[in-house]
C-alpha cells in the first residue's frame, strides 16, 4: 500500500474502580477497499477486481494476558473505523487491541488499567 497506515489510538476512562464496567474506544485510520471497480470502461465495461483488496480482517482484545473478545470483519467495513465496547475492571492490567488486515499486517495499541480510589 502506498499510504503509510498510522497506529491505532485507544481511549479509556481515567477513573476506573474495581468491578466497574468501563468504555473502550479504538480509532484506526485504515483504508478499506473491496477491490471492485470498472476494469476497462473504454472497450468492454466490466465490473470486476480492479485494485488489490485491503481491509481489516480481525480485531483481538486482550485484558491482561487473556483474550476477551475477537471481532472478525469483511471487506464491507468502513474506512477509518471507530470501535466502542465495554469491559469490566476485574484487575489492574493492560488492555491491548490488535488489528490484523487481510494481508497479514499487524498493528497494536495498549493502555494499562489502574484503579482509582
Amino acid at each position: 500500500m502506498a499510504k503509510k497506515i498510522r497506529d491505532p489510538r485507544l481511549r479509556i476512562t481515567r477513573r476506573i474502580k474495581k468491578d466497574q464496567v468501563f468504555k473502550v474506544k479504538v480509532k484506526f485510520d485504515h483504508p478499506s477497499f473491496t477491490g471492485l471497480g470498472i476494469v476497462d470502461d473504454e472497450t468492454n465495461p466490466i465490473f470486476n477486481r480492479a485494485i488489490p483488496v485491503s481491509f481489516i480482517r480481525n480485531m483481538f482484545v486482550y485484558y491482561g494476558d487473556q483474550l476477551v473478545s475477537r471481532f472478525r470483519m469483511s471487506s464491507a467495513i468502513a474506512d477509518d473505523p471507530l470501535f466502542t465496547f465495554k469491559l469490566k475492571a476485574v484487575q489492574e492490567a493492560p488492555v491491548k487491541v490488535v488489528f490484523v488486515d487481510n494481508q497479514g499486517e499487524k498493528w497494536e495499541v495498549s493502555k494499562k488499567i489502574k484503579f482509582y480510589t
